[in-house]
């Protein structure tokens, strides 16, 4: 059984009223030559790029690998356990 399909959000709407246009006579001939390339229509050209942009762009995606490496060889320092003086560092700020 499919799972019903959520209504669309305030974007997707927007989008949905009009035609996706693109503009820039560049862009368009480079979607044409590699649709022409691969005998694929220039519609499924962008949506393969949007979801290869999408999945290596993902807010969920881990870290990158070289910032894992950075990470592991500078970690951050234990907690002391000690309270931030708060009034200490306002007055900081106030002597400005």
């Amino acid at each position: 059984m499919n799972a019903p399909v959520p209504p669309p959000d305030r974007a997707e709407r927007q989008a949905l009223s009009a035609p996706f246009l693109i503009e820039g006579e560049e862009l368009i001939r480079t979607i044409a030559r590699l649709a022409d390339e691969r005998g694929t229509p220039m519609q499924e050209i962008v949506a393969l790029a949007i979801d290869d942009y999408a999945s290596r762009h993902s807010a969920s995606s881990p870290a990158p690998e070289w910032l894992r490496r950075y990470w592991n060889a500078h970690p951050l320092p234990l907690p002391t356990g000690l309270k931030a003086d708060k009034r200490f560092y306002d007055s900081l700020n106030d002597d400005l």
